[in-house]
């Protein structure tokens, strides 16, 4: 029977200064009517402006328009944030926007797509799988961000707001059951502790009765959530009419079977392994489960001041996880090969920022960073039984991955003609990276035992990046602006591939220039951008021997468009369109990983060029389109929601033999809300066209040439009902 996992939340609002990460979405649109579209606040360039003012291409959600859409964590933000999406593997997040990505994962290894929570990076890659609860706002940043935020934001970046506290008491609770006999909990309350300290705290849980899928060789269920589990705290303390500090605490506890890979619907397996089977995309038949576990929390600590002459701010944060996972690694019931990983992660970071006072007409930023890491396999093995045990029964790999780097930047903002902006911005980067205490142990049938040490290795890299911008304000509601950005991301070990070199560091450069419009009497916001990436050492994902492993190789070119609609047609009805399109080619990748059907089943692996190959996850076309309308009456009010999304596919590795075909996604909702908001009862379905769509797909190496598909797939339909109540 399922444990109904509740969710808490506590919290209270304080005076908002403009440079604070939290000064955002918590009452957007309150300056205009119902009927005019909402203005939004954002922090793109470290300090609280008008979406419309800032020369940064950004989509932005906020809190109502992830509910309304059915946007419960970063895997579906793509429903309301086209260009954006979020993959996994075994519990690791890969986010990818135009096309810029990667499949890589382990110890010490990070995105080129950054991601923020209130202000603080976080480095580990296993836990940007949140739920969210308690948001106020997700922006998504497009594009290099390698002056402001610089931390590998090679391709963007998604920051994420939560809710700051309020003064007055108040709160939320909803409670949710849905197919699969899913329960899920959150509640919401706030309050001031004295005069000048406010505090919160949000914890919500879900839990799973029934999986998406069943292990065929055991009968027992798979994509299963059996706890997931997250709270998160916030004090505010107004300490004086200038100074303000934001202390925030987290941890989430998820164990789950998220993790099932099974050979694709009309797959062959890999000899001596087998056999293939059927059952719908969410069975598997191993005879080994899935399992993935992840304990991670942290704290942070931000500091605002305002000494007139200039702004202060200061963010110090400390994170840490641990996180398992267990999988069958030949994807059949035959006794054969099978994964099991333990990561330990932690991170320390320090950011110190000066801004310029709010009234200043030059607009500058100038601060300093500090990030140290630690990333260590205890546990790394990949054991071989019976038909698998012909070359070894084990191979172990123990290894440590540390990072530190710190960075200085400084970007202004001058209006050199009246309406005409220049922005010019610079960082330097040195970083190092070592690996330390790194063995593998393969143990023969014999029982002889092989150990490869590399030795203690040290790595450094240092970098220049930049941002010249040019913006002209050519009405009140319309700006226009071209910019040209450098990203970086640093190389560093192939920590369970010690047998593969160090890669080296990937750069970016883009180019884009952009529209930001207003019109109709604030009833119509159009946003358009088009860019060309030139993408040079592209840092690759390749499987060896069950292992990941990163190599360079590859120049490519990125080029495209895209925009965001938003129209607010009357107080009760507001249509949203989102549309990209991305054409990426690599223009030299000698050397690269090419998988070729095999004749005995599965696939080989052989070097080859992958030159004039589409880069993976790239879709041609994405589309987004959500539509919400209000119907009032003497008893509250009706809400019909109906949110769309089209791909038009995309390739999964760079040898362009494993495609996700075009899909199209329907989330849909209707909620009754009681006058003055207090109660509210919610229907809705996520999926309702039942669309198998993956999360991962690609050739798994299965030792020397051979390889074999192997396939994950997001949630199916699900569907359910909420109750809420406001107090």
């Amino acid at each position: 029977m399922s444990v109904l996992a509740l969710g808490i939340s506590l919290g209270v609002a304080p005076r908002l200064y403009a440079q604070a990460p939290n000064a955002v979405g918590d009452n957007p649109g309150s300056q205009v009517s119902s009927s005019e579209v909402s203005e939004i606040i954002v922090t793109a360039q470290k300090r609280s402006e008008n979406l419309q003012r800032v020369p940064v291409s950004v989509a932005v959600a906020t809190a109502s328009q992830l509910t309304n859409s059915g946007v419960t964590d970063v895997q579906s933000l793509k429903m309301v944030a086209p260009g954006v999406e979020v993959q996994s593997n075994n519990g690791y997040a890969y986010p990818i926007i135009r096309g810029v990505a990667s499949k890589g994962s382990g110890a010490g290894f990070e995105s080129p797509i950054a991601f923020y929570v209130d202000g603080v990076y976080y480095a580990n890659a296993t836990a940007n799988i949140l739920s969210f609860n308690n948001v106020s706002q997700i922006e998504v940043l497009k594009g290099p961000q390698g002056t402001l935020f610089g931390r590998n934001a090679t391709g963007g970046l998604i920051q994420v707001t939560t809710r700051d506290p309020r003064s007055t008491f108040g709160g939320d609770v909803s409670l949710s059951y849905g197919n699969y006999k899913t329960f899920k909990g959150t509640l919401y309350l706030t309050g001031g502790l004295s005069q000048n300290l406010s505090a919160d705290l949000a914890v919500q849980g879900t839990a799973m009765g029934d999986g998406y899928g069943t292990n065929l060789f055991n009968g027992k269920d798979v994509y299963k959530i059996q706890h997931d589990i997250s709270a998160r705290s916030k004090w505010l303390w107004n300490a004086g009419p200038a100074t303000q500090l934001r202390f925030i605490a987290d941890y989430t506890d998820t164990r789950n079977s998220m993790n099932a890979q099974r050979i694709p619907l009309g797959g062959t397996a890999a000899p001596p392994f087998g056999p293939s089977y059927g059952g719908s995309e969410w069975d598997v038949d191993g005879d080994t489960m899935p399992l993935v576990t992840v304990k991670t929390g942290g704290v942070s600590l931000r500091v605002d001041h305002d000494f007139d002459a200039v702004q202060f701010a200061s963010t110090s944060a400390y994170r840490k996880t641990d996180f398992t996972f267990d999988n069958e690694s030949d994807f059949t019931r035959t006794r054969g090969r099978v994964f099991g990983e333990d990561q330990n992660d932690w991170q320390f970071s320090q950011e110190v920022q000066l801004l310029s006072p709010k009234t200043s007409r030059l607009k500058w930023v100038v601060g300093a960073y500090y990030f140290k890491a630690g990333s260590r396999y205890p546990r790394f093995i990949l054991s071989n039984f019976g038909v698998a045990a012909t070359a070894f029964s084990s191979s172990s790999t123990l290894s440590n991955q540390n990072t530190d780097s710190i960075s200085g930047f400084a970007q202004a903002t001058a209006e050199i003609l009246s309406g005409l902006s220049l922005t010019a911005g610079l960082r330097y980067t040195h970083e190092k990276r070592e690996l330390t205490d790194a063995s593998t142990t393969t143990v023969a049938l014999n029982g002889t035992a092989t150990v490869v040490a590399p030795g203690d290795q040290s790595l450094l890299f240092k970098k220049l990046t930049w941002r010249l911008a040019m913006d002209y304000q050519v009405t009140s509601d319309v700006l226009a602006y071209i910019s040209y950005n450098r990203g970086f991301k640093s190389g560093g070990f192939n920590a369970s591939a010690l047998t593969l070199p160090p890669f080296e560091p990937e750069v970016l450069d883009a180019y884009e220039t952009g529209l930001k419009t207003t019109f109709l009497d604030r009833h119509v916001r159009l946003n358009v951008a088009g860019y060309y990436y030139d993408y040079k050492n592209v840092q690759a994902q390749r499987s060896v021997n069950g292992s990941t492993g990163i190599y360079n190789g590859a120049a490519a070119e990125i080029y495209g468009f895209d925009g965001q609609l938003q129209t607010q047609i009357s107080s009760k009805l507001s249509l949203d369109f989102g549309y990209q399109f991305a054409h990426g080619k690599y223009k030299q990748f000698p050397g690269a990983l090419i998988a070729a059907p095999s004749a005995a089943g599965g696939y080989t692996l052989t070097p080859g060029d992958a030159s004039g190959n589409t880069t993976l996850l790239t879709p041609k076309h994405s589309l987004s389109a959500v539509v919400n309308y209000t119907v009032p009456f003497s008893e509250g009010k009706l809400g019909f929601n109906a949110s769309y999304y089209y791909n038009s596919g995309f390739f999964q590795d760079p040898d362009d033999v494993l495609r996700q075909p075009s899909y199209s996604l329907i989330n849909s909702s209707v909620r009754w809300t009681s006058p003055g908001d207090r109660y509210s009862i919610s229907i809705w379905g996520n999926n309702l066209t039942n669309k198998a769509v993956t999360n991962l797909y690609s050739v798994n190496s299965q030792g020397g040439i051979r390889g074999v598909a192997r396939a994950n797939y997001a949630a199916p339909r699900t569907y359910g009902a909420t109750l809420g109540l406001k107090f």
